[in-house]
Parts: C-alpha cells; sequence; structure tokens
C-alpha cells in the first residue's frame, strides 16, 4: 500500500491494543490519512468513477476499523495482505452489482419497447377490425334499401354529386336528394339498432 508500511503495522497494533477511545481515534485518524490517496488509486485504477470511489474508500475503512477489532496480529498474515483482499472483494462486488444494474436497466428499456410495439400493433388491429366491421354493417345497412336508394347510395359512396347521380341514372335532382334522405333514415336506424 504505501513505503511506510511498516509503521502502518504498528499504528494496527496500537489501534487494536489501545483502550483509550481518544487514542484510537487519534491513531485511526493517522492510518486514514496513510491509507486514503492509496485507496483511492486503487479504485481509480480498476476503472471506477470519481464519484464512486469515495463511496468506496469509505465503505474500505468502515470494514478496515471494524476489521482491527478482531484481526488476529499474532499469526504471520500482515494487515496489508488483509486490506488488499478487501479492496479486491470491494470492487469485485461493485462490478456485480454495476452489472447487474445495466443489465437490469437493458432488459426493462427492452420489455418497455416490446410492450410499447406490441400495443401500438394491436391498438393498430383493434383500429382496423373495428373499421372492418363497420364497413360490414354500413353494407349491411343497404341491404334495407330500395334498388333507387341503393343505386343512388353506391354512387354517393363513391364520391358522386347528386347532380352527376341524377345525370347517370337520368332522374330528376329532386328524385335523388330524396332518395339520400330516405337511405339516411333508413341506414340510421339500422346502425342505431345495432348500436353503432
Amino acid at each position: 500500500m504505501t513505503q511506510n508500511f511498516k509503521q502502518l503495522e504498528q499504528a494496527f497494533i496500537n489501534f487494536q491494543q489501545s483502550q483509550n477511545s481518544h487514542e484510537r481515534e487519534q491513531i485511526f485518524t493517522f492510518i486514514v490519512s496513510q491509507l486514503h490517496s492509496s485507496f483511492q488509486m486503487k479504485f481509480k485504477q480498476a476503472g471506477v468513477s470519481s464519484a464512486d470511489v469515495q463511496d468506496l474508500v469509505q465503505e474500505l475503512f468502515i470494514r478496515t476499523y471494524l476489521s482491527l477489532q478482531t484481526f488476529d496480529f499474532t499469526l504471520n498474515v500482515p494487515f496489508e495482505h488483509y486490506l488488499n483482499c478487501m479492496v479486491r472483494s470491494l470492487r469485485n462486488d461493485f462490478w456485480r452489482k454495476r452489472y447487474a444494474e445495466v443489465t437490469r436497466n437493458e432488459s426493462l428499456i427492452n420489455e418497455f419497447v416490446v410492450r410499447y410495439n406490441w400495443n401500438k400493433y394491436s391498438k393498430q388491429t383493434e383500429e382496423y377490425c373495428l373499421l372492418q366491421r363497420q364497413i360490414e354493417l354500413l353494407y349491411e345497412s343497404l341491404l334495407g334499401l330500395s334498388q333507387l336508394e341503393k343505386n343512388v347510395a353506391q354512387l354517393l359512396l363513391l364520391d358522386y354529386a347528386p347532380t352527376e347521380i341524377a345525370r347517370k341514372l337520368n332522374i330528376k335532382d329532386k328524385v335523388v336528394y330524396n332518395s339520400i334522405q330516405r337511405c339516411k333514415m333508413k341506414m340510421r336506424k339500422y346502425l342505431n339498432t345495432h348500436n353503432c
């Protein structure tokens, strides 16, 4: 971690052995000052963003503080090794969480796109079916008309003007207008009975 790790090892031991809370606070403040930049560098080298580095460093100091309470310095395992393991563990946990988060976000986006497209196409299908049904009902309503009224209605649906219909069917304009009115009344009555 640092060049003065032997001095830090002694600080770790002193922290653990101290019974005075004020003295422990001073020792831990010294440890933090010695390790802070080193911890930051280790996370930055792993590609962690600056905003996340601070959170990880704080978490690491909390774990260090708790570990110093129970670490067995009589074993020949240097505390530096233990710190390196904690850094690696935190870094791996961070990237696992980040990967899971990105994967979850991608899944949510994909799910939204699928639902949006499904809703869009199902709505278009529904509108098409309703339109087809309305067209069917409109043509069914033509069945109740007389032959003259059917001829007038069909030409009207083909965008012929009433005067053009009169010329085409060789009848008077007034007869066409009367037929249109009768067609409207009969068709409206038919469509109303079928809840359209």
